[in-house]
């Protein structure tokens, strides 16, 4: 538009004679174009665009609200975005009295009766867990602690079946809440004191005398270094440590002295009368460690493919920032390689359901029925199927499940609560889908909803 106007001026001047002026005004008029162009590659490069942030949000939220994408498009630049979500203020839940106290024994022999009904006690807490935990997942206004608070859960393992008191579960979820975005190093130190952690790796069976590994096997191998980092001398060395490290008839924490070891111990070259904690700051040491836990994030929250070069430089930073959370998320979610992998990850099922439901604020579902396609969809909450948590990415995905997933989306399309849902159907499918794709409105609201909802493209984030 500018050459086209500086041309029609230049031909005007030069009928009047006037060739200097019309030079002048040539090299003006170009420099005015290169200024105008320059504005435009500042722009891309600092402005927030739709699709970065509905990637964002995709990544890094539990379904999109569009008043979340709104706000999102009104910070400044991609970096500002990140910054704001990565470090604001926490919004945690209210404190669940009721959750927090021990199902209690009537006495320590029971009769048929007794233990019956101590069984329905213990069920039915636990079905009220989940469904706060749930209910949580759907009305936070913090869904990036949620998702930390699902991978941390994922990390440091731990089962209802087995721990069975939900009172303990619950404090540990307390737990990851306050951590998420906070010290690993300290998450780290903290959770070998946790009682659910205690009872699900059956280290209140560790004693000197007869230890066991359970514990300081998955600490090396699951939550800090992973395999061929360490070696079998090493777990047993570390299960010394930890040995008298248990729970009270309250099952609360207690350090229990006289059954543990106060025997010199060996670790990585460094030899003492260490305990756990101790052993815990020798393994932050490592390098494998800060590799290990990014790598677990990379997977997470950037891609299914890793780069070892990326990976290592990240882990540098980690382990520099004393294993600090917030500046390594903002340095990953503000990479190259995190910005160009949209709509290639699989959803959860939590994902799916969760943020689907959030997505159209449909508190009004019954809790019950979303629970039980989790389980069916192989995600059963709080209950992973093993201490290595669920592998997830391209294993949520079968013949099977993807009939499961498509049963839950008909199901929720044909809730009572979708009567008054209004919205601008070609908006809705930008908003949900991570890829561009045409879908031709259909003659109602909720067909075009429904064609949206099954569409391949939904299941990715």
């Amino acid at each position: 538009m500018l050459e086209e106007s500086s041309i029609y001026l230049c031909s005007v001047f030069q009928k009047n004679q006037n060739k200097s002026l019309c030079c002048v005004l040539y090299c003006v008029m170009n420099f005015m174009k290169l200024l105008v162009l320059l504005s435009l590659v500042v722009t891309s490069l600092f402005s927030l665009d739709f699709n970065s942030c509905k990637h964002l949000l995709n990544r890094t939220s539990l379904g999109i609200t569009h008043e979340e994408l709104a706000s999102c498009q009104k910070e400044k630049s991609y970096e500002n975005a990140v910054k704001t979500l990565v470090y604001k203020k926490n919004i945690y839940p209210p404190y669940v009295k009721s959750l927090s106290q021990l199902v209690k024994k009537p006495s320590k022999k029971l009769n048929t009766q007794q233990r019956k009904k101590f069984r329905q006690a213990l069920r039915k807490q636990q079905n009220e867990l989940k469904i706060w935990w749930f209910k949580n997942l759907l009305t936070t206004k913090d869904p990036f602690l949620e998702k930390m608070v699902l991978f941390w859960s994922n990390h440091f393992t731990s089962s209802l079946k087995k721990v069975r008191q939900p009172s303990l579960i619950y404090q540990q979820n307390i737990l990851f809440r306050k951590y998420a975005l906070g010290s690993y190093a300290q998450l780290l130190h903290a959770i070998v004191e946790d009682p659910a952690m205690l009872i699900y790796l059956d280290n209140r069976a560790n004693k000197k005398i007869h230890p066991n590994e359970n514990l300081a096997r998955e600490l090396l191998e699951l939550f800090t270094m992973g395999e061929g980092n360490y070696s079998e001398k090493d777990i047993k060395e570390l299960a010394r440590s930890l040995s008298g490290y248990s729970v009270d008839k309250q099952l609360k924490f207690r350090f229990k002295k006289n059954i543990h070891d106060n025997d010199v111990k060996i670790l990585f070259g460094k030899s003492g009368n260490f305990n756990v904690h101790d052993m815990i700051d020798i393994i932050l040491q490592q390098d494998a460690t800060s590799e290990f836990i990014v790598k677990k994030l990379w997977l997470e929250f950037v891609s299914y493919e890793l780069n070892e070069q990326e990976i290592k430089r990240l882990a540098k930073l980690f382990k520099n920032n004393n294993y600090e959370m917030k500046p390594l998320m903002v340095e990953m979610l503000n990479s190259s390689y995190f910005k160009l992998d949209k709509g290639q990850m699989i959803k959860s099922p939590i994902e799916l359901i969760a943020g689907t439901l959030r997505s159209f604020k449909s508190v009004n579902f019954d809790m019950k029925i979303a629970l039980r396609y989790l389980n069916r969809l192989g995600q059963n909450p709080l209950n992973p199927p093993n201490v290595k948590g669920w592998v997830g990415g391209e294993r949520w995905i079968d013949a099977n499940t993807l009939l499961v997933r498509r049963e839950f989306l008909n199901k929720f399309v044909r809730g009572d609560d979708m009567i008054d849902i209004t919205f601008e159907s070609e908006n809705l499918a930008k908003e949900l889908i991570p890829l561009d794709v045409l879908i031709t409105p259909a003659n109602t609201n909720i067909k075009t909803l429904r064609l949206i909802l099954q569409h391949p493209l939904y299941q990715l984030k």
